[in-house]
């Protein structure tokens, strides 16, 4: 009785817990969404050098992009109408139910709360009305005070632009010509710096944004004024590649599609100008001509989106259209099909297959969903997101990659 007494009295020897190795804590972890990964760098130290690490933030991408299941779970929408918001690509016709709307999530981002001027000028406003001082016939020493009606329910953020998505960092511009690298999972941002004086002169300039897959880097390219150059989020840095050997009338519209960023542009022939695509590897850094539809003879009317991986070129302005066109084999001009559809549009945006097989498309500032098999159609609504106020929209996944710890890989 004393001996067993004795023994229940002992303190109980606690088992250790072997460590795993890294490569198999990796690959568990690599198997969990970001919003939960976020969560557990809180746990310790040691979770969050883990997860903090960019060989899990390659993993995680690794296995979002090749497991089906891990991309639509992953896969997201981004808005921008003077605010960020993020859609849920799985909740979209999911079991082709569209009795419930769709609900955005706010999302929080740099300079979200910079006030776009309107701010001070709703400030001078007496009793619902605005006035301020014109000059008639050029007499300056006598002014008319003249009363503005202006709506108070004017937005007072700034429109963010949306100048690409890649493996899960949208760049995009909260206010005018200042750019960011930002991560909606993560809400990791990087300030992408200003060209050097110089590099592109003030003035008219567009942008596209990818990844380079040989050199592993994030690149942001800039044409303006005839000069193009690239910033490396490796080095942090920019330079002037190249000229722009195309005429400046381009459409701001790009696509990135098998590491080239593709543009709708219109080429000097001698004393002609035929529009072709331009296509501009992110590896090589340097442009080449991509054949576009015969029916293409402006480059300004046009634009190109991709749709399930492929390139596509589509309306853009002056009148309602119900086609497009399709390059079914990238690279080869014989290869563009039309498509025909039982809607008109202006304007329209492929962003990207839904659950069921759908597409789903930015058709004149309204998210649609077109069933390509029977030619049927969907308004979507989705709340949270104020109505005619206008949007535009692309996908990114949800990832660990970080803007600023990129340069450690």
């Amino acid at each position: 009785m004393n001996k067993e007494r004795r023994i229940q009295q002992q303190s109980p020897v606690e088992a250790e817990i072997p460590l795993l190795p890294q490569e198999i804590m990796v690959e568990i972890l690599s198997r969990l969404p970001v919003k939960s990964l976020c969560q557990f760098r809180c746990v310790s130290k040691q979770w969050l050098s883990l997860i903090s690490d960019p060989l899990l933030a390659k993993s995680h991408l690794k296995k979002t992009v090749s497991n089906d299941c891990f991309y639509s779970q992953r896969k997201r929408v981004i808005i921008s109408s003077h605010n960020l918001y993020s859609l849920e690509y799985e909740s979209i016709g999911r079991n082709g139910s569209f009795d419930e709307n769709l609900v955005a999530l706010e999302l929080d981002y740099p300079l979200k709360d910079k006030p776009n001027g309107l701010a001070e000028l709703l400030d001078s406003a007496r009793d619902g009305f605005l006035y301020c001082e014109r000059s008639e016939e050029g007499n300056d020493e006598f002014p008319v005070m003249v009363k503005l009606n202006l709506p108070f329910c004017v937005n007072q953020r700034n429109w963010v632009d949306i100048l690409g998505s890649c493996n899960g960092l949208v760049c995009i511009a909260p206010d005018e010509d200042t750019l960011f690298l930002f991560n909606p999972s993560t809400r990791e941002s990087k300030r992408i710096p200003d060209p050097p004086s110089g590099f592109v002169p003030n003035g008219w300039s567009f942008y596209g944004f990818g990844y380079d897959f040989v050199n592993d880097d994030y690149k942001v390219v800039k044409v303006g004024c005839g000069t193009v150059c690239v910033y490396s989020l490796r080095t942090d840095s920019w330079r002037i590649v190249c000229s722009f050997p195309y005429v400046d009338n381009v459409s701001e519209s790009r696509v990135l599609l098998n590491g080239t960023i593709h543009w709708m542009v219109s080429f000097e022939d001698g004393v002609d100008c035929r529009c072709v695509v331009a296509a501009f590897s992110l590896e090589e850094e340097v442009f080449s001509d991509m054949p576009a539809p015969d029916i293409v003879n402006t480059s300004f009317e046009f634009v190109v989106g991709v749709l399930n991986g492929c390139l596509c070129v589509l309306h853009s302005r002056n009148q309602m259209h119900n086609d497009f066109w399709v390059m079914t084999e990238y690279g080869v001009g014989k290869s563009w099909t039309k498509l025909t559809l039982s809607l008109s549009y202006i304007c329209m945006k492929p962003l990207c297959l839904a659950q069921n097989r759908e597409a789903l498309l930015d058709v004149d500032g309204k998210l649609l969903l077109y069933n390509l098999e029977d030619d049927s159609y969907k308004y979507l609504v989705v709340d949270g997101i104020l109505a005619g106020d206008g949007f535009e929209a692309d996908t990114y996944l949800e990832t660990l990659v970080s803007p600023n710890g990129f340069c450690r890989t």
